[in-house]
């Protein structure tokens, strides 16, 4: 076959010089909070730093918690009205006032439950009534571990750490 009858060099010949790539600065990257990997690396931090022992070597967390975690740590501004929210519960009037932006926008987070129903798909975590249980501990710790390694999402693992001196009630998770 000689060079005009491939298609792929026929349309190479006609691109080329032609076929210029664009580059428009104004235009907006997409966010990480859409990016998968990045979901995974928070949800295994969230799981290295929070969850506890259970079973033989597994480790689980309650799914409410971890949602709100992870939403906290890709959002660490909002380490502050967690800190409102959690210390105003006793108090239903201050309760709603500092926490309704913030419990809307946590569980409307559709993105973790995607992340979350792909890693249990992937067998990596499984549901277990109101709870997310690691069933392969070793891929969310060898992915937290890379994240230290290469000094990767430093300020969502800084929330999450700042996250455990934080009260975080059943009535807090609403509706889990």
């Amino acid at each position: 076959m000689d060079k005009t009858s491939n298609p792929l060099h026929a349309l190479a010949e006609l691109l080329s010089g032609r076929a210029l790539p664009i580059v428009a600065p104004e235009r907006l990257a997409p966010s990480a909070f859409y990016d998968l990997r990045y979901r995974m690396s928070v949800i295994a931090a969230a799981f290295e730093i929070h969850a506890k022992p259970y079973g033989f070597g597994q480790r689980r967390v309650h799914a409410g918690r971890l949602k709100l975690l992870q939403f906290v740590a890709c959002r660490p501004w909002l380490i502050g009205m967690m800190r409102e929210w959690s210390a105003a519960q006793y108090d239903a009037q201050l309760s709603i006032a500092s926490s309704q932006r913030l419990r809307r926008g946590f569980l409307g987070d559709q993105m973790h439950e995607d992340v979350v129903a792909f890693l249990v798909a992937r067998g990596v975590l499984a549901k277990m009534g109101s709870h997310i249980v690691s069933v392969n501990a070793n891929f969310l710790t060898d992915l937290y571990a890379v994240s230290l390694e290469q000094a990767l999402f430093s300020s969502e693992r800084r929330a999450l750490h700042e996250l455990l001196d934080v009260q975080i009630t059943n009535s807090m998770l609403e509706g889990w």
